[in-house]
């Protein structure tokens, strides 16, 4: 009798107090992510929130910069989103394993909280403040003061539309040295002004288009100037000749819109 008493209790306790509700959460939209990666990034929340930092650190260093700083910023990005998906390869297989797709998104998490903290450092060297030199200084300790250098002279070299002309390689937006070996990744322009943009590992590339006929045959020397790339399949960009004393050290400057978003710096292939 009392075992019974016991359990009728117990049951209109339970009775009396509402059941948890379970918070389910939202399933994002990632029908927009255009990449196996950028859609394991949009899935999985932690990716996302490391991604919204990255971005955050690169919109505050690009605020200390000046507009080629951040041209040159975005340039960096796209190159180390390249480098990302190189050493964090996710195919569509693996977003349907889950032991993959978590192995994956530790490499992406810290890709991200690495360039995170580089642009975080870059910005923080930018404010630095200077120190100020001492308000006096011994005749004993003094050091001469080391001359000025001196301005470099102005561009003086005549730069044509065929400066334009030969095979380059992509390099480093900061140390510009070249990071391929022009064999398989190259930007090349033919006599005849046509530009093939080749890149194995970019989707959309290669690209075919082509310089304007009316592109003067003397180049101004005051600096690059883009010059709109024409293409009959769509492509949509321009491309700027950053002329330098030497013709092998001259520099392109490669700003893609369509069929996909690539900034680049190129130099002549040796």
């Amino acid at each position: 009798m009392r075992a019974a008493f016991v359990a009728m209790g117990l049951c209109l306790l339970a009775g009396s107090v509402p059941a948890a509700e379970t918070a389910v959460p939202p399933v994002p939209d990632c029908s927009g992510a255009a990449t196996p990666a950028d859609q394991l990034i949009c899935r999985e929340p932690g990716l996302t929130d490391a991604l919204k930092r990255l971005e955050a650190a690169a919109a505050a260093l690009g605020e200390t910069t000046d507009a080629a700083g951040r041209e040159a910023l975005a340039a960096a990005q796209t190159l180390w989103r390249q480098r990302r998906d190189a050493a964090c390869p996710v195919t569509a297989a693996d977003l349907e394993d889950a032991k993959k797709a978590k192995g994956r998104a530790d490499c992406l998490a810290r890709s991200l909280a690495d360039r995170t903290a580089a642009l975080e450092a870059q910005r923080k060297a930018r404010l630095a403040p200077v120190s100020d030199l001492p308000v006096t200084i011994g005749e004993a300790s003094a050091r001469p003061l080391a001359p000025l250098p001196a301005r470099p002279a102005a561009l003086t070299r005549p730069v044509t539309a065929a400066a334009f002309v030969g095979r380059w390689a992509k390099a480093d937006p900061q140390t510009r040295s070249p990071i391929d070996d022009c064999r398989t990744a190259y930007l090349e322009v033919s006599r005849e002004m046509t530009v093939s943009i080749v890149d194995p590992r970019i989707p959309g590339l290669p690209v075919e288009a082509r310089l304007p006929a009316t592109l003067s045959a003397t180049l101004p020397a005051e600096g690059a100037q883009p010059v709109p790339l024409e293409s009959d399949g769509g492509a949509r960009g321009t491309l700027a000749l950053e002329a330098a004393e030497a013709p092998r050290v001259d520099r392109l400057l490669l700003r893609l819109e369509q069929p996909t978003t690539l900034g680049a710096v190129y130099v002549r292939c040796r």
